[in-house]
């Protein structure tokens, strides 16, 4: 049974990048910073149903997320090479996930009763919803994948263009042009997640013993 997990536990990034993208799908557009209390409440009003939903898909997204960056980080371990970056990544990758958490929190408050808010409390929800978790999302992703990335390239475990371009989104998502480093980096976790998929069988992520010798699987 856990040497089929084992198998199976790369693809949980695929399943990590489909939700993501299906609950923001489902969100859609949401109030400005700066729009009115009456509009933000009569938005979540009128969408409660499916706030709510995307809320709980972005859990859900998270939950499976988390599996695959511990994935990642046990692959990278492998070589010596990465050790200590593959557990900077997974740090990044929590800071993400608090960030998404965070989020998705503030949207769910927003949708639960909007009927019952203030208008002050109404505002105020919006822009820690559009405002608190931005930094946490931004830095997560830029230590993640810049981390990543410089363990790819020193290790060979995937494929070394893998490598720069983790290191490249990591750069853009520290600019303005950080929105588009979220789409670019949802793209490489998917095509990471497929990769160590085909590299690995049901024993190349069991534990390693004490006295095991790292391998480094030296890859294109």
């Amino acid at each position: 049974m856990f040497d089929r997990w084992n198998r199976f536990v790369p693809l949980t990034g695929v399943v990590f990048v489909a939700l993501l993208v299906a609950s923001n799908v489902l969100l859609g557009s949401t109030p400005e910073s700066s729009d009115s209390a009456t509009k933000v409440i009569a938005f979540y009003q009128a969408h409660r149903t499916k706030i709510e939903t995307s809320s709980y898909l972005t859990g859900l997204s998270l939950f499976f997320g988390l599996f695959f960056y511990a994935c990642l980080r046990d692959y990278l371990h492998r070589a010596r090479a990465g050790e200590r970056l593959a557990a900077t990544a997974f740090g990044g990758a929590i800071l993400f996930a608090v960030g998404g958490g965070l989020a998705a929190g503030s949207q769910f408050a927003l949708a639960d009763v909007p009927s019952k808010l203030s208008p002050a409390a109404a505002q105020a929800l919006n822009l820690l919803e559009n405002d608190m978790s931005v930094f946490a999302l931004t830095a997560g992703v830029a230590v993640l994948l810049m981390a990543s990335g410089i363990a790819i390239l020193r290790t060979r475990l995937l494929p070394v263009w893998l490598g720069w371009i983790a290191i490249v989104i990591a750069v853009v998502g520290l600019t303005p042009a950080g929105f588009f480093a979220f789409l670019a980096a949802g793209i490489w976790t998917l095509v990471a997640s497929i990769l160590i998929y085909m590299r690995t069988d049901a024993s190349t992520l069991a534990p390693r013993g004490d006295t095991q010798s790292p391998v480094a699987d030296p890859g294109p």
